[in-house]
């Protein structure tokens, strides 16, 4: 198998809590989201990754291990942080003082 990486955005859109479901095609589409990690676990070089501002938002099913591994909270720059970043993206461009 060709190694791959999955990667989902905005997760709690299309899994939110089953009690926060509104259709049957949202229960579905959690249900089937669920089978397919699954059968992830017998392929290897198979990634998945996900991710969301709402993460109490997700379905605990999906959240358990075997399926989402880990989670990685990724919070919100600091003042350096900033110009960090900045400086990255604007490393080749020229800019005023």
């Amino acid at each position: 198998n060709t190694p791959a990486i999955v990667f989902i955005d905005e997760l709690d859109a299309i899994a939110p809590k089953r009690e926060k479901t509104h259709s049957e095609v949202e229960r579905r589409i959690l249900s089937q989201l669920s089978t397919l990690m699954d059968g992830l676990k017998q392929r290897s070089g198979v990634i998945v990754m996900a991710a969301t501002n709402r993460l109490d938002s997700i379905d605990p099913a999906l959240r358990r291990f075997g399926r989402f591994d880990r989670e990685v909270y990724i919070g919100i720059p600091d003042a350096v942080g900033r110009l960090e970043i900045l400086r990255i993206h604007t490393k080749n461009m020229k800019l005023a003082d």
